[in-house]
């Protein structure tokens, strides 16, 4: 016992580095090192994600914030705090509201979203659709639920409705500039080096799902090792469809290789990660043609979102595109590509746990 309490205790005293490390860099990148250093504690609270005490100068992070939830989630938190402290020491407002017009400044320069809550059921609530996405996501639910048909071309016919139903559901919101909430999603784990399946698994989200991505700088926490994360951009309803996507992509991946594997007697993993490559690039191009269909069809044609860029560039002002340059073309690479231009979403058969299933809370 005293060992693991003792490990534990290290593992706070790591994550109280990381936080000062982080609100260091946050201090530097959008205040031009305006504030200067509180006293940094994690807390024991479960409820309160955060808090800043101006009297002792003390800015407060739950360490079950920290435990349960994604890293980037925690730095929102931390931004949030921070914003308080410079109402308080740089603006030198006391007279208003917690979450005033001098708030409201203060997380504009810091990158933070004003609506953010501080408490763990508020946070909790935040990370669901709003009225206006159930509607949406309920039809695609049961949409994608005849996929399952054994029918190839009703499985197909399946499909193709739940991406019209997506793409005229995204179309009319920014062409009748409706009123729309935005948030952002963590998805995977956080690790140091990206395999092309990853990149492309990225990709498809982007260019389908109507949702912003970005490669982004993070921390796991209870392991203690930094790398990057895929974090997500859009509405509500577009980012539990593009969560559940990626979910099921990952889940059916490894199926498919321990069919292959079965099939052609492979007893390595050696080829693994191209014949990853190779279906997500085959279903990529699926869904292109997928898209083309839909355009000459129903004059559908996405635009993008003036708003969803916005707020993608407010989060992250100074972001850089990289490219990568893709897989040898090997005979595994080519076989998985023609099995990816087979592959079809589906509504998982298990009982839902959430708007899409199972495959969201993993």
């Amino acid at each position: 016992m005293k060992k693991a309490d003792a490990l534990k205790g290290e593992l706070r005293n790591i994550w109280n580095r990381k936080l000062y490390l982080w609100w260091r860099y946050y201090n530097e990148e959008y205040l031009s090192g305006a504030l200067k250093a509180p006293l940094i504690r994690v807390g024991h609270g479960e409820h309160e994600l955060g808090r800043w005490d101006g009297t002792r100068r003390t800015l407060t992070i739950s360490e079950a914030h920290i435990i349960q939830d994604p890293w980037l989630s925690v730095m929102d938190t931390l931004r949030h705090e921070m914003a308080h402290q410079y109402v308080e020491e740089i603006l030198k407002v006391l007279d208003e509201g917690p979450h005033g017009s001098a708030f409201q400044q203060a997380c504009k320069r810091l990158r933070c979203i004003p609506q953010a809550k501080t408490g763990r059921d508020e946070f909790r609530n935040t990370q669901g659709p709003v009225a206006g996405d159930e509607k949406i996501l309920r039809r695609l639910q049961k949409v994608l639920s005849l996929s399952t048909s054994p029918n190839e071309h009703e499985a197909q016919a399946a499909v193709q409705k739940a991406r019209y139903l997506l793409l005229k559901y995204s179309i009319d919101l920014t062409e009748l500039d409706e009123e729309r909430q935005f948030g952002t999603r963590s998805l995977g784990n956080v690790k140091g080096r990206r395999m092309p399946y990853e990149l492309w698994l990225g990709s498809i989200l982007n260019e389908f799902f109507f949702v912003e991505v970005l490669w982004a700088h993070s921390y796991d926490a209870l392991r203690d090792r930094t790398g990057s994360v895929l974090q997500i951009f859009g509405t509500p309803a577009n980012l539990d469809m593009a969560a559940y996507v990626y979910h099921y992509l990952l889940k059916l991946l490894d199926r498919l290789w321990g069919e292959y594997k079965a099939a052609h007697e492979i007893r390595s993993n050696k080829e693994r990660q191209r014949y990853f490559a190779g279906v997500l690039d085959g279903f990529y191009q699926k869904l292109d043609e997928q898209e083309r269909t839909l355009q000459e069809s129903y004059a559908l044609v996405w635009k993008g979102d003036p708003k969803l860029q916005a707020f993608y560039r407010y989060l992250h002002p100074g972001v850089r595109t990289r490219y990568w340059g893709g897989v040898c073309p090997t005979q595994v690479y080519r076989d998985g590509l023609e099995q990816g231009g087979r592959v079809t979403i589906q509504q998982p058969i298990a009982e839902p746990t959430t708007s899409f299933g199972v495959y969201l809370t993993e």
